[in-house]
């Protein structure tokens, strides 16, 4: 074992927790303003609740995690998947404005998105995560593939569900983790999931696999959803798996419904900056400022929006925007809230024969398609010429969210072998019971070379940043949008998904004909009273790369230019995955957490950091996509966390 997880166990066992003045959840500042803690988590969601749950396992350290939204534990449109949607547009929900007048869903609660999310559970290709390496400094490679099982309380399927269709290959998961995963007691058992499964293996041969999380992601199958079986199909997320089993913890404090404005300094002429502290008020509030502070480290788990937002607000940027709001710019890092990659949705239904769906659900079957089985073999290959010969086009039409065209280009090649020659999934379709009509296919691209940003508009930490998704302004994902949407209504009209159908009612022939050019799918797409929908997996505004290519932290999360600054969530993905984000982001919270133990076991700043020795000290994975995820082996000797 590392020597990190020996010392927690040791000092666990030799030691009582820390005393905090104040620990559990609370929403009274007094008594945790003006305090010191070893360790500050900004943001209480799905990663930061994940690290500090794992910081405070260590007796000796004392933690202090913010939130900006409430307790939402005790409520119904947490609690149920079944509701899913239901906390969409209210306290729960950032829901930032974006570009061409769509929202984007967050949670503003504890749990963060987690809480409020469809619940689904799959991983992506494992050249995706392979990739990764490429972007980053030194040449070892570590895999996550073990965080991901880390987080996991796997329950493979019983009788009932397997009849149904569920199945799981057991050295894929973990089943000691806190994150309860499954298939729901209620899911469904009618002929319709099956018959998409039919459907779209004969349409494009794609393959049924019986489990996608193994690094396979280019399939269909039924995956399952964090839900706890043991619990009445109830919500598992980052809230109910890392805070309540240990929210009696003396040494760990979480405040809710205020939010952090910046991150202190301990001299502002220092290179590299050091943290030792935050100010923060009541989320909606200019009224009175609070301070607490940090003796080892801050951690920003705010997600892809409020992250960069408050590293800006903070004095970490580009220099010529900062000064715009009236911000002095102390960290030269222009990429800050660039390199956003967000994906977009449309949904196909047809009205359903009167079969019986045989159960409630959630839906849970999932197709995955490459780029040639998507278009068909022809086409495919058309659309991979066009994006290779169009790559420098993108790499410059996207310049002004990236450190420069040129690093672009690397990216952007990095992106295109994995579409094209690693068979990357470029769409998901989602087969859904029940939305927008008893046969439903949500369907959106899954890999976008348009690139945006996360921008403060103010120096006023209360207005929310702007954020600017460029949606299609790669035109090759309009492309493969519109082919999604083709082969949503080629398999709806197709047997033997056909057979239980009296046709499609969404869009409809008489919006769309049969056979009607890609201009009229574009129509429909960009159709302001309708349209596209934001997914809602924003990634990539503090990206995990080589600072030479754009990024924002390094290979031990640490921000360029600070020495114990480091971001933990969805926006150190470089680069978009194959797959829903939660799954990914448990496991790199969770190799989080031990790359901040062992920083403090060995008395090293955050910036040089390692797990139980320098091959094993960044993200990287194994090399080879089946070692990468631990295929051949599950005994991999790496260990990591994320949101």
């Amino acid at each position: 074992m590392l020597s990190s997880f020996l010392f927690v166990s040791l000092t666990a066992a030799q030691a009582a927790y820390a005393q905090l003045s104040k620990s559990g959840v609370r929403s009274d500042p007094s008594g945790i303003s003006e305090q010191t803690y070893d360790y500050i988590v900004v943001g209480s969601g799905l990663a930061g609740l994940t690290v500090a749950s794992r910081l405070s396992e260590d007796s000796g350290v004392t933690v202090l995690s913010i939130e900006a939204g409430g307790d939402g534990r005790n409520d119904d449109r947490v609690n149920d998947v079944y509701n899913y949607g239901a906390a969409f547009g209210t306290e729960l929900d950032w829901s930032w404005p974006t570009d061409q007048g769509k929202n984007m869903r967050g949670g503003k609660t504890l749990g963060g998105s987690s809480a409020i999310n469809g619940g689904h559970y799959t991983r992506g290709l494992a050249a995706q995560y392979d990739s990764w390496s490429t972007m980053l400094e030194d040449s070892e490679k570590v895999g996550i593939f073990y965080y991901m099982k880390k987080s996991e309380g796997f329950t493979a399927p019983n009788d009932q569900q397997a009849a149904k269709g569920a199945q799981s290959v057991a050295d894929y998961h973990g089943t000691s983790g806190p994150l309860q995963v499954s298939f729901a007691d209620q899911m469904f058992g009618g002929p319709q999931q099956p018959a998409f499964i039919a459907t779209i293996g004969n349409l494009t041969g794609i393959e049924h696999v019986a489990d996608l999380n193994g690094g396979k992601a280019n399939s269909v199958s039924i995956t399952p959803v964090m839900m706890d079986l043991k619990n009445g199909d109830r919500r598992s997320w980052s809230a109910s798996a890392y805070l309540t089993p240990y929210e009696s913890r003396t040494n760990w404090v979480t405040l809710t419904n205020h939010m952090v404005e910046k991150i202190l300094w301990e001299n502002e002429a220092a290179t590299p900056l050091k943290a030792h502290g935050i100010q923060f008020s009541a989320a909606g509030s200019s009224g009175t400022k609070y301070k607490a502070y940090a003796s080892r480290e801050v951690i920003v788990a705010g997600g892809a929006i409020q992250s960069p937002a408050l590293l800006q607000l903070s004095g970490i940027g580009d220099p010529s925007h900062l000064s715009s709001v009236g911000l002095k710019a102390l960290v030269n890092l222009p990429t800050v809230g660039k390199n956003l990659q967000e994906q977009t949705m449309n949904s196909l239904g047809a009205h359903g024969n009167g079969f019986n769906k045989g159960g409630r659900g959630p839906s849970d079957c999932i197709a995955y398609p490459n780029l040639y089985q998507l278009f068909g073999p022809t086409a495919g290959n058309q659309t991979a010429q066009k994006i290779l010969s169009n790559l420098d086009n993108y790499a410059s039409s996207q310049s002004a969210n990236g450190l420069s065209k040129d690093t672009l280009r690397k990216l952007f090649d990095i992106q295109a072998d994995l579409i094209i020659n690693k068979n990357a999934p470029v769409a998901e379709l989602f087969f859904d019971s029940g939305y927008p009509d008893d046969l439903g296919i949500d369907m959106w691209q899954l890999l976008p070379f348009s690139r945006g940003s996360v921008k403060i508009k103010s120096n006023k930490p209360s207005d929310k940043p702007a954020v600017t998704v460029n949606y299609f302004s790669a035109d090759v994902d309009m492309d493969i949008q519109i082919a999604g949407a083709k082969m949503s209504r080629q398999i709806l009209a197709s047997k033997p998904l056909s057979d239980l159908s009296t046709g499609e009612t969404v869009p409809g022939f008489k919006k769309i004909a049969n056979g009607a050019p890609d201009s009229a799918w574009k129509s429909w797409i960009l159709d302001k009273n309708g349209g596209f929908a934001a997914v809602a997996h924003p990634i990539g505004t503090a990206a995990m790369m080589r600072k030479d290519l754009g990024g924002v932290v390094n290979a031990q999360l640490t921000v360029y230019g600070t020495s114990n600054v480091r971001v933990v969530d969805a926006s150190v993905m470089p680069m978009q995955i194959s797959a829903h984000l939660s799954g990914t982001l448990y496991g790199i919270a969770e190799k989080a957490a031990d790359l901040i133990k062992a920083a403090r076991q060995s008395g090293s700043s955050s910036g040089s950091s390692t797990v139980g020795n320098t091959s094993n000290a960044s993200f990287r994975l194994a090399g080879g996509s089946r070692a990468a995820l631990g295929i051949v082996s599950v005994l991999v000797a790496f260990c990591h966390t994320v949101l």
